[in-house]
């Protein structure tokens, strides 16, 4: 038997509860993790309300776990106890043809989501197929390692993967103080761009200068653009990482520059935008999507974690019992930086 943290219903944030409940065992392919850390994301929230449909309760939450692994399931080279792992948010089969041309967070075949579909880290011990799996250094600790997927990960993918930022070009972040925000300041940077962060609070400057921002801009309106051509000599920028979407989307295509790249990451609410081809055509700008991340970015992101090219920002670590209270400091925005669960010793 085991500790976790179960949703019976979907609902408000009491309604996560710890229970004892039955070890989960690996089969073919899958190891069993001792969770050391798991994030908290806003994912979680949402999948709590009932918002995504391929939940179905009792549910145990959680895509953002780190741990050791105990026991290796039968037919599964590769991986021995002792190693140390942490999740990417969604399975990819690896066989079909978007896999096979490294898309693999476009697979259909296996798109299943730890904390969805997979049972995920709101608990002592979670298995996990080791296809969705990074390979944690010695050096990085637990806490750090459990939020680098959906932060660094992510950012490695948009920056990086669908981006192709290069040296000496310019890039806007808009949502920049946020964990993919952060990560994708400090990676844009380190590959030696001009970065100009976005962000509608002055108390979120000094973080964003401290990531690596050569620029920030305070726009509480999100009326951005003009300040930005104004920065850029009216050049406008190469590169757009969207994290915030349809609220600023049309700020961003105005401060791009002619064969501009836009990188849509974020859209914090979901709504339309309208959009007027004949600035696309004229700029031959590119907007292009960025979802989730591949095992082969997330080790990426765990090794630049390690080493310090990238810092995560976990400012808190609560015991997992209080899971219930972390998902509503998180709800009523109490929370900067990323905050971690800790599993009672098993």
């Amino acid at each position: 038997m085991m500790k976790a943290v179960v949703l019976r219903s979907f609902g408000e944030a009491g309604n996560l509860k710890m229970e004892t409940v039955a070890m989960p065992r690996p089969g073919r392919g899958e190891v069993l993790l001792r969770v050391h850390a798991c994030g908290v994301c806003y994912h979680d929230v949402i999948n709590r309300r009932g918002n995504l449909p391929r939940t179905s309760v009792p549910a145990i939450l959680g895509h953002e776990a780190a741990g050791e692994v105990i026991e290796v399931g039968p037919d599964t080279p590769g991986w021995k106890t002792g190693d140390r792992a942490a999740t990417l948010q969604r399975m990819s089969c690896g066989e079909c043809a978007l896999c096979k041309i490294g898309r693999n967070s476009l697979c259909k075949t296996d798109n299943r989501f730890f904390g969805e579909e997979l049972q995920g880290g709101y608990a002592q011990f979670m298995v996990a197929p080791v296809r969705g799996l990074g390979r944690v250094p010695a050096s990085l600790p637990w806490n750090e390692a459990a939020t680098v997927c959906c932060t660094t990960g992510t950012a490695v993918h948009t920056v990086r993967t669908r981006g192709r930022v290069r040296a000496g070009e310019t890039v806007l972040i808009t949502g920049a103080s946020g964990g993919v925000g952060l990560s994708s300041v400090q990676l844009a940077r380190l590959d030696g761009a001009r970065v100009i962060a976005v962000t509608s609070s002055e108390a979120k400057v000094r973080a964003l200068k401290e990531a690596g921002a050569d620029e920030v801009i305070v726009s509480r309106g999100l009326d951005f653009a003009s300040d930005v051509r104004k920065r850029t000599q009216g050049a406008g920028v190469d590169v757009a990482v969207e994290i915030v979407g349809s609220a600023t989307f049309d700020q961003t295509l105005k401060a791009m520059a002619p064969g501009g790249r836009v990188v849509v990451v974020g859209n914090l609410e979901s709504g339309m935008v309208q959009l007027n081809p004949g600035l696309v055509i004229v700029k031959e700008l590119e907007i292009l999507g960025a979802y989730a991340t591949t095992q082969e970015e997330l080790d990426e992101a765990l090794r630049l974690t390690a080493t310090g090219g990238v810092r995560q920002f976990v400012t808190d670590a609560v015991p997992l019992a209080e899971a219930a209270k972390a998902h509503f400091r998180l709800e009523n925005r109490e929370v900067a930086g990323r905050l971690v669960l800790v599993p009672p010793e098993a």
